[in-house]
Parts: C-alpha cells; sequence; structure tokens
C-alpha cells in the first residue's frame, strides 16, 4: 500500500457500496449516491474536497453490445458522457485491477457509457451502444470522471453486467423507479399484479443482480480490497 494515498469509491445503490466494503483500509472511503448523477457528482467533489487521490466509480450496468452476459465485469478502457464527450481512465490501474482479476472472473476492458436515467428498451440499448461505441452504460461514471478530469486526478470504473443488451428491462421495474432512480420494492409488487406477465422477467432480473453483486465482490475480494489502486 502506498502511504498517504486514499481512494474514493462512488456506488449507484446501497448494495453496491456492501459489495466494496469488507476491507479495512482506512485509505478507502465509499460512498452511495443512490442513482442520481447530481449527487454522484457532488459526492466525488466531496471525496476530493477530503483528500482522494484516485476516483472510483463501482456498481452494475447494463450492457449494450451483445455477448455480455449477468456478471460479466466491465473495465473501462474509456467513460463517454451523455453528450458524447469522452474522459480518459489511468491505464496503469486499470491494467493492474485488470491483472488482479483475470482468470479468475470474466473480465472485459471496453468504453463505459452513462446516462441521466435507466435504458430499458433494446433498441435504445442498441442506438445507445452504436453512437457511443460503448459496451455497457451507468448512471454514475461520467459523473466521476467528470470531477476527476476536474481535479487531475486518476480516474477508473468498474461494473458488472446486470441486463444483456438483448433483454429489455421489466415495464414494471421501470415504472417503480423512485426519484432517486431506486426501485420500491412495493411499487414494483402493485405494477407486477397489474402486469403479471412482466412476473417472470422481475425474476430473471433479480437473480441476474444477484450474479452482478456476486462479481463486484469478487472483484472486491480478488483485489484484496485495494481495487487495484494500492501496490
Amino acid at each position: 500500500m502506498t502511504p498517504g494515498r486514499r481512494l474514493g469509491i462512488v456506488t449507484g445503490l446501497p448494495a453496491e457500496a456492501r459489495a466494496a466494503r469488507g476491507g479495512k483500509n482506512k485509505d478507502i472511503r465509499i460512498v452511495c449516491c443512490r442513482a442520481s448523477t447530481a449527487r454522484a457528482a457532488a459526492l466525488a467533489r466531496t471525496l476530493v474536497d477530503q483528500g482522494a487521490a484516485g476516483l472510483l466509480s463501482f456498481g452494475t450496468a447494463g450492457a449494450l453490445q451483445p455477448g455480455l452476459s449477468p456478471g460479466t465485469v466491465v473495465i473501462a478502457s474509456e467513460i463517454v458522457g451523455t453528450a458524447g464527450e469522452t474522459f480518459e481512465v489511468d491505464g496503469d490501474w486499470t491494467a493492474r485491477l485488470d491483472s488482479e482479476l483475470r482468470p479468475a472472473l470474466d473480465t472485459v476492458s471496453a468504453p463505459i457509457a452513462g446516462t441521466e436515467g435507466p435504458v430499458g428498451d433494446v433498441e435504445a440499448k442498441r442506438a445507445l451502444g452504436k453512437s457511443s461505441g460503448a459496451a455497457a452504460v451507468d448512471m454514475e461514471s461520467p459523473a466521476v470522471a467528470r470531477i476527476g478530469a476536474a481535479a487531475g486526478l486518476p480516474v477508473a470504473a468498474v461494473r458488472a453486467i446486470v441486463d444483456p443488451a438483448e433483454r429489455p428491462l421489466p415495464s414494471a421495474l421501470l415504472s417503480a423507479l423512485s426519484s432517486d432512480g431506486g426501485p420500491r420494492a412495493g411499487r414494483i409488487l402493485m405494477e407486477s399484479l397489474g402486469r403479471p406477465s412482466d412476473l417472470p422477467a422481475l425474476v430473471r432480473l433479480s437473480w441476474d443482480y444477484r450474479r452482478a453483486l456476486r462479481s463486484l465482490r469478487r472483484v472486491a475480494a480478488r483485489s484484496g480490497f485495494r481495487f487495484g489502486f494500492f501496490a
């Protein structure tokens, strides 16, 4: 471990933050923005103000390209913003992390794009994948990358796939998202009762989300809870 270096990790949902925890490294601080791009930026800025020497976007994502199954870990080769702007990731950091994870995990090095909200439609996924060249999409990575770039800090992003590119998100889920982007369990139940055809897709999505979280926990454990940032 390199003395005096602190890593700030931004996650979208509480379960993703829990997946990153486990070690007792006092030089890592983990924050959860609850699926809000504005909060992701604000929290990343706070981490910088508190002395972070690097920023990591860590959590789940949707696939934009075929062939990425639930649980596949995407290590960003670059990050594409909502306006098409690109942000560099730290090459040494991501290469070190990739070497720590292979061959124990199914990992892919590819661009990650960002959006302001979930991309649930197959055609929308295909269009975003084509326009951005990205393999996966999440809501936090560009916000984190933008703050890191402004502060001159190294940035990385690690995301585990939940929904494949060829599979739409259930409409019951999209209708039940709260104002902060997170799912409301009670609302999902009510929506699914009115749309029983969504039930199989919701069950499958729940299992796929668990697979993604298992991959994230393995990323944390496999890297010794250093996430490739500390030597």
